[in-house]
């Protein structure tokens, strides 16, 4: 029984005293890493009209509730063409004294306010749809979703219309891999389609896209269509919903 006792004082000492050498080590160290904070001015997501200078709101920041905006790097904005549309992106970040970064990022979108035709939805390829390499392969009833981002400004699931995807059936074989050649592109006041991105399609490597031509919408046929090549294959997409 004595043996019991003076076992269970010694491992209460020693308990209390690793507990103290802790507080010791510890003792003026916060548990919270501090950031800078930043706080993007005006919208996180902004149009820029075709054309015009872009004036950008700019960005704060605090470091333990002192003004540390001095300290913000911006990037992205010498890459903003405002006369080609698209999504252009400015990112501010700020390194606080103790090393920690932090960073936010602004979306300008440049694009024609004036477009008011909205594509978005769910498309299917019509019975014109082939990709072309010693023959034609007609593929209809594909799908493919374009979503609108800005006026006159939208990303598409898949250019190549659910070629691979759908009608080869990688998708269904291979869930976890991505066959689409995603993209963005611009729609005219006079309802032409402009490449502005795409691809790659991560399952097939780096390609990319290498030409569009004939891209148009026809608000009476309610159809939308371009020729594109993608690793050397010519493919006619033409779409309807």
């Amino acid at each position: 029984m004595k043996k019991n006792i003076l076992y269970t004082m010694t491992v209460a000492l020693v308990a209390a005293f690793a507990l103290t050498s802790c507080d010791k080590e510890t003792e003026g160290l916060s548990s919270v890493v501090d950031y800078p904070i930043l706080t993007i001015q005006g919208d996180e997501f902004l149009i820029s009209p075709i054309g015009e200078t872009y004036n950008d709101p700019g960005c704060t920041a605090t470091f333990q509730g002192e003004d540390y905006t001095s300290k913000i790097v911006v990037e992205g904005l010498d890459e903003i063409d405002v006369n080609v549309p698209g999504l252009y992106y400015v990112t501010y970040s700020a390194t606080g004294p103790n090393g920690f970064s932090w960073s936010k990022t602004r979306t300008v979108a440049v694009c024609n306010p004036s477009v008011d035709t909205n594509l978005a939805g769910i498309w299917t390829t019509t019975e014109n749809t082939y990709r072309e390499t010693s023959r034609q392969t007609f593929y209809p009833g594909c799908t493919t979703e374009i979503k609108y981002l800005c006026p006159g400004i939208f990303q598409i699931k898949d250019y190549l219309a659910g070629y691979y995807s759908q009608y080869v059936g990688y998708q269904a074989q291979y869930p976890t891999l991505d066959f689409d050649v995603e993209g963005i592109f611009q729609l005219t006041d006079d309802n032409q389609i402009k490449y502005v991105s795409g691809g790659p399609a991560s399952a097939f490597g780096a390609d990319v896209p290498t030409a569009f031509s004939d891209g148009k919408y026809d608000p009476e046929t309610n159809t939308i269509s371009w020729n594109i090549v993608w690793s050397d294959m010519l493919f006619s997409v033409e779409l309807n919903k």
